[in-house]
C-alpha cells in the first residue's frame, strides 16, 4: 500500500462538495447538502480502497455512463446509509402484526414491500411476522415479500441471508428456532422456506413510477426518505400510495413526512409509528387493537 494511506486525504473543497452532492442527489434523491462529513467519509473510504488520490479524476470516472456505473455502485455501497437491524423500531413491526391479523382473513395473498431493504434484516423480519400470523390463522393466503434497494452490494448480502449471531439479538428465541439454521460458528442462515418468499430486486426510488404497479397490502419504507427534500419526498410517497391495495398499510420512519397528506390515505393513531391506511369501501377496522408482542 502507498504511504499516503497513512495520512488523511485533503478535505473536499466547496466546489468539489457541491459537485459530488449534486451528482448523488440527481441519481439517488439523497440530499447531502447539510451532511458533508457523511458524504466525505464514504467517498474517502472508497478512495483509500482504490489507493486513489485524485478526487476530480475519480469524479469524472463515476460520472461516465455506462462506463462508470460499476464503480458508481461500489461507491454507493460506501456513501449510502445502511443502518439496519432485525425488528428495528419494534412498535412499527407490532403495528404490522396487528394489521396482518385482520388482513389475513380478507385476502388470498399477502403482498409486502420492504423499500430500501439494505442488507435484508428488514424484509426477513417482515416475512417472519407475516409467516407467524398466517400459521396462527384459519386461512392460508400466499405470502410474497418484495425487497428493493438501489445498492447492489447490499442486495448481494441480503440475498445470502447469512448473519452473525450478534445481529440476531433482537430476534425472538422462537423465531430463531423456526426461521434460522446454524450455518457455522456464530453464523446463522435464513431457512429456505422463508427465503423463498422474498424477491430481492434493485430499484431506485427516483424511478418508482417505472416499477411494476403491483398492489401491496403493506409497504414498509422506514428511514429511507430522511435525506430527501420535501418535494421529492411527496413525489415518492404519492407513487407508493398508488401501489397500495384498498385498505393497505404504509409505514414510514418516525417523523418522516410529518406534513405530507394524500386524499387516498388516513393517518393511523398508533403511538411512536408514522403509518397511513388506504381508504377503501371496506377498510381494515380502526383503531388497530392491542395484541401479542413480537
Amino acid at each position: 500500500m502507498g504511504a499516503w494511506l497513512h495520512s488523511s486525504l485533503p478535505a473536499l473543497t466547496e466546489q468539489q462538495f457541491v459537485a459530488w452532492q449534486q451528482l448523488i442527489e440527481t441519481r439517488t434523491g439523497i440530499d447531502f447538502s447539510q451532511h458533508l462529513p457523511i458524504l466525505q467519509g464514504g467517498l474517502f473510504r472508497r478512495l483509500r480502497e482504490l489507493e486513489h488520490v485524485d478526487v476530480d479524476a475519480y469524479f469524472k470516472q463515476v460520472s461516465k455512463q455506462p462506463e462508470g456505473l460499476h464503480e458508481w455502485q461500489r461507491l454507493l455501497a460506501h456513501i449510502a446509509v445502511k443502518e439496519t437491524s432485525f425488528f428495528r423500531q419494534p412498535a412499527a413491526f407490532e403495528l404490522v402484526r396487528k394489521y396482518l391479523r385482520k388482513r389475513v382473513t380478507q385476502t388470498q395473498t399477502l403482498d409486502v414491500w420492504s423499500v430500501g431493504c439494505a442488507t435484508g434484516e428488514e424484509p426477513y423480519s417482515l416475512a417472519m411476522i407475516a409467516s407467524d400470523v398466517i400459521e396462527h390463522s384459519e386461512t392460508q393466503p400466499f405470502l410474497g415479500v418484495l425487497a428493493t434497494d438501489m445498492c447492489t452490494e447490499a442486495l448481494q448480502l441480503a440475498r445470502g441471508g447469512c448473519y452473525r449471531e450478534k445481529r440476531l439479538e433482537q430476534v425472538p428465541a422462537s423465531f430463531r428456532r423456526r426461521f434460522f439454521t446454524l450455518d457455522s460458528e456464530q453464523w446463522y442462515r435464513i431457512k429456505p422456506e422463508l427465503h423463498q418468499r422474498i424477491c430481492f430486486a434493485q430499484a431506485n426510488l427516483l424511478e418508482v413510477d417505472r416499477l411494476p404497479a403491483l398492489p401491496m397490502d403493506v409497504i414498509f419504507c422506514q428511514n429511507v426518505l430522511v435525506y430527501f427534500r420535501r418535494g421529492r419526498t411527496k413525489q415518492v410517497l404519492d407513487a407508493l400510495v398508488a401501489r397500495l391495495k384498498p385498505g393497505g398499510l404504509l409505514v414510514l420512519g418516525p417523523g418522516e413526512a410529518a406534513h405530507w397528506q394524500h386524499p387516498a390515505v388516513t393517518r393511523t393513531a398508533h403511538q411512536g409509528v408514522s403509518a397511513w391506511l388506504h381508504r377503501a369501501e371496506n377498510p381494515v377496522p380502526q383503531p388497530i387493537s392491542e395484541g401479542r408482542k413480537v
